[in-house]
């Protein structure tokens, strides 16, 4: 991470996170999940974390969201703690699971988090609408989770954590609980409304060629405890089509994360 002499990263810095670890007590004993994590996403960045099961990439996202506070090192969010970063509301989280209520419809769960800021209902009615237009929901507005597959639930969580406008989208494994081809087309629809907002995501993922797909950075993690053992560039185009998949480059960089990942 690019830091100047007095320790302020550079404006152009979205997320610089800077020598943080985590540790804590199990059974009398000393468990490190993080150590010396260092690295840097400028503003629109699309980045993964990816490493095996168990190396600190879900607690290393709550230290980013401001929810578990580091045993060494810090994070900021811009100039910002994550803390304070969150308070304004300039992160959002979507987890594995969508979370959404099952008394509420969708327009109202994607809604949910602008009654809680304060946002008049037809306002927030209204934002609740375009969201779930830009992830693909138009006439879905008065469904219940119920009645919602697997991936509309997903769709909605994400509409949900885009409505209130954060800068930053933290992402864990958004797409891990659904089956193979809606995983894939949730890629590409994720894909397309990040082009359209140009947020900054961290992506968490266990998988090596949806890393390389939608990413600009892939950060491969080591087992616990989580270090960041490799820094990738992905030097694909964009946007980024199904045929990017039939192209060498593609299949040279899933070739050298999976070295990466086998040399864990």
């Amino acid at each position: 991470m690019q830091l100047d002499e007095l320790g302020v990263p550079e404006p152009s810095l979205a997320v610089a996170i800077d020598g943080v670890s985590v540790a804590y007590e199990r059974n009398g004993r000393r468990v490190e999940a993080l150590q010396d994590i260092t690295f840097s996403i400028r503003p629109g960045q699309f980045v993964s974390i990816l490493g095996p099961s168990g190396c600190g990439k879900s607690t290393l996202l709550k230290v980013v969201s401001g929810s578990l506070t580091p045993t060494a090192g810090r994070v900021l969010i811009g100039s910002q703690t994550p803390e304070a970063a969150r308070d304004r509301q300039l992160i959002g989280v979507v987890f594995q699971s969508p979370v959404l209520l099952p008394w509420l419809n969708l327009q109202d769960n994607v809604a949910l988090l602008l009654e809680a800021k304060g946002v008049k209902r037809g306002e927030r009615m209204a934002l609740a609408e375009q969201y779930i237009r830009l992830v693909g929901l138009c006439g879905f507005e008065r469904h219940m989770p119920r009645e919602l597959s697997g991936g509309m639930e997903q769709r909605a969580s994400i509409a949900r954590a885009l409505a209130f406008g954060p800068s930053v989208l933290l992402m864990d494994e958004p797409f891990g609980a659904v089956d193979v081809m809606t995983r894939d087309r949730l890629g590409f629809d994720l894909l397309d409304i990040w082009r359209q907002t140009q947020k900054t995501v961290l992506f968490v993922t266990h998988s090596v060629h949806e890393a390389v797909l939608l990413s600009d950075v892939v950060i491969v993690m080591s087992a616990r405890p989580g270090r960041v053992h490799a820094v990738r560039e992905i030097r694909l185009s964009r946007p980024r089509t199904r045929e990017v998949r039939l192209q060498p480059a593609f299949h040279e960089h899933l070739e050298e994360l999976m070295r990466d990942v086998e040399a864990l």
